[in-house]
């Protein structure tokens, strides 16, 4: 139902308009031959649009308007009068008049005119606030975001500026919203020109050659960048994503962009990849054979040295053997136990250091020493291997020889 306010000091005329504008079901119509009384009503009810005379002893219908619209009070209006003259219409609109409407001519016709603009009208109202709270629910959803983020539209003007982007860069929203010219450039790099946001709009290889790695993945752009003349000249690896911004029948109308400051991710890779490399340079350059062995007993890296001794490739081994396979079966039993009780909480008294039989590529079996540790992430093992089968056919043969020396001596 809509709601309209009716102010003209013809009464005869109100009654008419009221019974042509209600016939429908649709409209419901109070009103008003004294326009001063307009302002206590509406203190009271509430309506959707105000049709009003000019021309009223006290108030007419501009000042009416004046009034209303210097209290911020943006309520349609439509000044129905019979003054036709070109000053008062000008006067009407420049003042927030929505439509002007001339009486006089058939009224019938002059009625279903002022109902078609009275829905006209609320529609349009209607649509302005829907539009509003949608784009200040997009403004509170981006004022909230964790990460720095901005919008601009199709002209490249400042359109959202969040709170997160306040803080990163130093600038307020209030300068910079509906700046443009590449202003939203500035606080990154002491220049305004394109950056991320901009290949939203368009494709731009002197753009992305800038950024050191591009993804793009369903309309959105996700780059990283060290930025030197950021941070106060200090400089900061930034990482960003960029993506359009569609109305109802999917145009872009404008694009948004996240952006954050990843400098210490970034220190913290590059000191793991330093760590990695020394890590396996150890691994590799060291005399001893050596695997890591995953909590589901894969095996997942072996060393030069290691193919060596077994006979295996690092192919035939990585992420695809269980070192059950490299056990003699009567071990695996307590090896396996062994494996178990060294991952449970609170372990104690499982040793590190022992002797199996290791079985090879070729099922020799080799007289093993090894040494185990539990890594920090309490999964994995390293473990180190040592042949000692010839010391233990050393170890024997002097077993053998002493044995034979005992029997002569006893003889």
């Amino acid at each position: 139902m809509i709601r309209v306010l009716y102010i003209d000091d013809e009464s005869d005329l109100l009654e008419i308009c009221k019974l042509f504008l209600e016939q429908s079901g649709q409209i419901c119509v109070d009103t008003l031959t004294i326009a001063t009384e307009a302002q206590e009503r509406l203190k009271t009810s509430t309506y959707d649009a105000i049709i009003s005379d000019y021309q009223m002893p006290v108030m007419d219908g501009i000042s009416l308007l004046k009034t209303l619209r210097s209290q911020g009070d943006s309520i349609p209006f439509i000044l129905f009068t019979g003054r036709g003259r070109e000053e008062v219409v000008i006067e009407a609109l420049n003042n927030g008049a929505d439509f002007y409407i001339q009486k006089g001519g058939d009224p019938e016709a002059q009625f279903a005119e002022l109902e078609h603009k009275i829905r006209l009208v609320v529609e349009q109202r209607r649509m302005k606030t829907e539009l509003a709270q949608s784009q200040r629910r997009m403004a509170d959803i981006i004022d909230f975001l964790p990460d720095a983020t901005f919008a601009i539209d199709r002209t490249g003007t400042v359109i959202a500026w969040n709170r997160a982007m306040e803080e990163f860069t130093g600038v307020p929203k209030d300068k910079i919203l509906g700046a443009g010219n590449y202003s939203y450039a500035h606080p990154f790099y002491r220049e305004r020109r394109p950056i991320l946001i901009d290949l939203i709009f368009r494709e731009n290889p002197d753009i992305e050659k800038n950024y050191r790695h591009v993804q793009k993945k369903g309309g959105k752009i996700i780059v990283d960048i060290f930025v030197p003349t950021f941070n106060e000249g200090k400089g900061a690896y930034l990482w960003g994503i960029a993506s359009p911004l569609y109305d109802t029948n999917d145009n872009i109308i404008g694009a948004i962009e996240s952006i954050r400051d990843i400098t210490d991710r970034k220190k913290i890779e590059s000191a793991l990849s330093e760590s990695e490399y020394l890590y396996r340079t150890l691994f590799e350059s060291t005399g001893t054979a050596m695997f890591i062995l995953e909590e589901d007993t894969t095996i997942s890296l072996v060393n030069a040295e290691f193919e060596k001794m077994s006979g295996y490739t690092k192919e035939e081994v990585e992420g695809k053997m269980l070192w059950t396979k490299l056990v003699v079966p009567d071990d695996v039993v307590w090896m396996m136990d062994y494996h178990v009780r060294r991952r449970q909480p609170g372990a104690s008294g499982i040793p590190n250091k022992y002797e199996f039989r290791f079985v090879d590529k070729g099922n020799n079996v080799l007289d093993m020493f090894l040494s185990i540790v539990l890594l920090s992430n309490g999964k994995q093992t390293i473990v180190s291997l040592v042949d000692i089968s010839e010391r233990k056919r050393l170890e024997e043969t002097i077993r053998q020889t002493t044995k034979k020396l005992n029997n002569l001596q006893t003889a």
